[in-house]
């Protein structure tokens, strides 16, 4: 997977409007982005969309823009479409407190990207 810690920080971001709003959707694409004990993604389309949004970014490090560009990508597969307002509120600069706190986290080493049963 190409530049791990910005997937971190996006997962974290996403988690953190999870736990603020609860959405089930959310929740459910979570699950499917989680990491699995052998480091891949419990949805191996995630990975792959992952690594495509970090390619068509003009600046491979700045998670922000990836986030938005794997929502794009993710959004033109056709998958759940309230995911479209997450894009546009990024795209406006919306919940940054949130992302600001994902960013943070990660750099702490308080998050965690892996898929818990049970």
């Amino acid at each position: 997977m190409k530049n791990i810690k910005a997937y971190r920080t996006f997962y974290r971001y996403l988690d953190n409007i999870w736990n603020s709003e609860e959405h089930d959707w959310l929740g459910s694409l979570l699950s499917q982005m989680s990491w699995l004990p052998d480091g891949s993604t419990a949805d191996p389309a995630h990975e792959s969309d992952w690594d495509k949004a970090v390619e068509q970014v003009s600046a491979p490090d700045d998670a922000y823009m990836i986030g938005m560009q794997f929502l794009r990508i993710y959004l033109d597969i056709g998958y759940i479409d309230e995911i479209g307002d997450i894009l546009k509120d990024m795209e406006a600069r919306k919940r940054l407190d949130l992302w600001e706190k994902a960013v943070r986290d990660v750099e702490q080493g308080l998050d965690d990207p892996y898929l818990h049963l049970g």
